[in-house]
Order: structure tokens, then sequence, then C-alpha cells
């Protein structure tokens, strides 16, 4: 595989193709599907964890675009047997965005080189990650349960992890469908979930994942009625 991205390959992806896809992006989400974002001032200077519901293959341009930074500043988190097991999908996907693999349901090893990777991509680039709690695309557009690597992801990282809810890119673009319609998108960033102030004293490692898991769920599901105040996550430390 050239350009791209793979384990042990280099990145970010080609300037070029990256450009071209960001600009697309771009004058899709201002033409064709206007795009409204709320709570940009809560994205860190530095690198986070971005996570967020996910119905549509629109999402992560959506969050990219949303974000206001450079396309190549992200590397998404996607699914190896989607991503680099076609050979297709692989051919057009990866000269123009960073992906990083993770398989569905991973096991240690293939885990432990996923970690490897997103902190070489981070401290090489500074760049930030794109995580979908959820493992795969919602087809109805309601959020499914979260997974627990979400939460092994965050504690091992250490970056800021940002909730976000999308709405819009279901009606747009939902699984099982190639053409886009019309109509309007909005993305919703959260306040950084403060991990150093949950309640960590005493959990064992499995419990701290799942605490994790259950407060990014909540918040993001608190986007979703476009409530961002955070006095549900106040309520969840105060409770821990």
């Amino acid at each position: 595989m050239t350009g791209g991205f793979e384990f042990g390959g280099d990145f970010p992806a080609p300037a070029l193709g990256s450009a071209l896809f960001e600009n697309f992006c771009r004058l899709f989400f201002t033409c064709y599907c206007p795009l409204t974002v709320e709570g940009r001032c809560h994205l860190p200077s530095g690198p986070f964890l971005l996570c967020s519901n996910h119905t549509s293959h629109a999402d992560s341009a959506a969050l990219m675009v949303a974000s206001g930074r450079n396309f190549r500043d992200f590397a998404l988190l996607g699914a190896s047997d989607y991503f680099f097991y076609s050979r297709r999908v692989r051919w057009l996907v990866s000269p123009l965005m960073n992906i990083i693999p993770i398989e569905r349901r991973p096991g240690a090893k293939s885990l432990a080189a996923c970690l490897k990777t997103c902190r070489r991509f981070v401290e090489e680039t500074g760049g930030s990650l794109i995580l979908y709690p959820e493992g795969t695309r919602s087809p109805d557009g309601e959020m499914r349960a979260f997974r627990s690597g979400v939460g092994l992801f965050a504690i091992e990282l250490g970056l800021p992890l940002i909730p976000a809810h999308i709405e819009g890119t279901h009606r747009v673009l939902p699984k099982g469908r190639t053409m886009p319609r019309f109509g309007p998108v909005t993305v919703r960033f959260g306040e950084a979930l403060a991990l150093a102030e949950l309640p960590w004293s005493g959990k064992f490692p499995r419990d701290r994942r799942r605490y994790v898991v259950d407060t990014l769920f909540q918040s993001i599901h608190r986007l979703n009625s476009g409530d961002q105040s955070q006095e549900l996550v106040v309520g969840i430390r105060e409770q821990g």
C-alpha cells in the first residue's frame, strides 16, 4: 500500500489528495448539506480524542469540517476488515485521509499495535484521533451501546476526551446508500471529559474503563438534545 496510513507506514496522508478531499468536503457541507456547528470552542489547541455517534460514512468528514482544522491533522480509527481488506476501498480512501486500522473485536496483540500507532501519530504529527465508540454505523440512526475499547484508549493515550454528536448524516447518507441526499447537518461538540478528576480510587482497570464508557455515552446522549450544559457530567462525578 502506498501513501495513506497503515501499521508501520508514513503519515500524514499525501498533501495533494488530502487537500482535494478537504476542499470538496467543505464545499459539500456549504452548498449541498449546510453544516451547523455548535461548541467548537470546546476543542483544545493540542491533540485530543474525538468520539461521536456513528450513522454514516459522511460522519468523519462532517467532524473534520466542523472542527475548522486541516484534515491531515486527524487520523480515523477505522475497521480493518472494511478499510484494509478491500482493495477498492483502500485504493479510494488511503490517498485522502489518515486511517489507523482497528479490529472490530481486537485481541490483546492487535489492540497493543493499534495503541502504538495512535501514539506515534500523535507524537509525530501533533494531530488528533477520531474514534467511534459504537464500533460500526447505526442502521437506524439510533445510538447503540458503546464498546469498552473506548475506555481503554481514553485512559492509555491520556488525551483530552471530546464528546460530539452528529445529526443529519443518517438522512443524508445512511448505511447501504451510495448517493447522498440533500439535507442539513449539525455537529455539536461538548466540553472535554476531565478523566483525571473522575473518582478512580479503589476501582479496578475494568471498572475504570466501564466508567469512562458510561460517562462518554451519557455526555453524547445529552448533546443529542442540543443541551451542551455539563450538569450531567458534574452529577456523575458527584455520585462517584
